[in-house]
């Protein structure tokens, strides 16, 4: 059996930057893709989404966003950018090559689906937080008359086929979904569980990732206390909507608790104006009449699951207890927790966009693969 110098698994933004990140190394990859194309997970976002981050900080390494695209690139300009860049560096990737097991022994032994067993020096795990939907229950979840779906099978708001829309959720997708649905003229509503954050696109004009970029050596705690007086004029009005404002500021919480602000682009002006309203948790449902905990209740004809997802590491690592004890997840910053050959990519809340940090940690992960082979030499 070949040994592989490095075995990537995941063919989207992470897999693929670190494959074009070793090859300027010149230290040959493979990536292996469980869907049968690349950039699967884009490929299933809904239909509006657009990136939340400018395209100068969103590239990956090497190879800067088309001129052409607008400041916040569509889904399908993404897919495209990610097929041109792949082709453009000449990435190896398998698509329909789905990885169950990953296990060490003198090297990385790589298991797929269908049958083969491949042997790496190094393996990138490149399949991201967003892996496994999270879907919620509650009593009575099961007599719900409408469909109830995860954020991950939503595509647009006429396919939703219904009149009256509860949201589960406040991150990015949930807002966005929200949004959509109020525009197309539905009758919205959102179930927001717990106390939030939530940062505008843009402030004065400038995109709050560049800001993010500005502060980002700073002390995190300092800069959610140098820009709370401006989100709290922003935002002065959320509790009268039925939300409840976080007492930790949006980096605070990205970095100590993984958990992603709301980045408004126009959802809380819709709840300003009665277009969404807001529920906290749900209690129960019977039929189409949902019941909230604060003893409301309402009747609604679909429900969307925007509640996030799970990296899902336990069905490819048997050790992943022993190895990440870290919430099943590695620790924030941590790209090669048992420096064995075993490197993580695009497990980080981003506190200055996702795709930017992804290029950052390919690049860190390309010189330690690097450096790593030099020495054996």
């Amino acid at each position: 059996m070949a040994i592989e110098e490095t075995i990537i698994i995941g063919a989207g933004p992470a897999g693929l930057a670190c494959a074009s990140a070793l090859r300027a190394k010149s230290c040959p990859s493979v990536v292996l893709e469980a869907a049968d194309t690349l950039a699967a997970s884009w490929r299933r976002h809904y239909d509006r989404l657009h990136l939340h981050t400018e395209k100068r900080h969103s590239a990956l390494p090497g190879r800067p966003m088309p001129a052409g695209f607008p400041k916040y690139p569509s889904r399908l300009q993404i897919i495209d950018y990610l097929e041109d860049y792949a082709r453009a560096n000449d990435l190896h990737v398998i698509a329909g090559k789905m990885v169950t097991c990953v296990r060490k022994k003198a090297n990385w032994i790589v298991e797929t689906a269908d049958g083969d067993v491949l042997e790496a020096r190094t393996v990138i795990i490149a399949t991201g937080l967003s892996n496994s939907p999270v879907r919620p229950h509650w009593t009575g979840q099961d007599t719900f008359k409408g469909n109830i779906i995860h954020s991950c099978e939503y595509r647009n708001a006429f396919d939703l086929n219904a009149g009256r829309i509860l949201v589960v959720g406040f991150g990015n997708s949930a807002g966005e979904i929200a949004l959509e649905c109020a525009e197309a003229g539905l009758e919205v509503a959102m179930s927001v569980r717990g106390p939030v954050n939530i940062v505008p696109r843009e402030m004065f004009g400038v995109s709050t990732a560049t800001i993010a970029i500005a502060q980002q050596h700073l002390p995190y705690r300092l800069v959610d206390a140098v820009n709370a007086p401006l989100l709290h004029l922003r935002y002065r009005d959320i509790e009268g909507m039925g939300l409840t404002r976080s007492k930790q500021g949006p980096l605070t919480t990205m970095i100590e608790r993984g958990r992603t602000p709301l980045i408004d682009i126009g959802t809380i002006a819709k709840m300003r104006d009665g277009r969404i309203k807001v529920f906290p948790s749900i209690e129960i449902s019977d039929g189409s009449s949902v019941l909230f905990t604060n003893g409301q209740s309402a009747e609604f004809d679909a429900i969307v699951q925007a509640t996030g997802y799970t990296p899902s590491l336990d069905t490819l690592l048997p050790e992943l207890a022993e190895r990440l004890p870290d919430g099943g997840r590695p620790a924030r910053s941590e790209l090669h927790p048992a420096k064995d050959g075993l490197y993580f990519c695009g497990f980080n809340a981003a506190t200055t966009g996702l795709l930017r940090q992804i290029g950052i940690e390919a690049r860190l992960i390309a010189n330690s693969i690097a450096e790593t082979k030099s020495a054996s030499i």
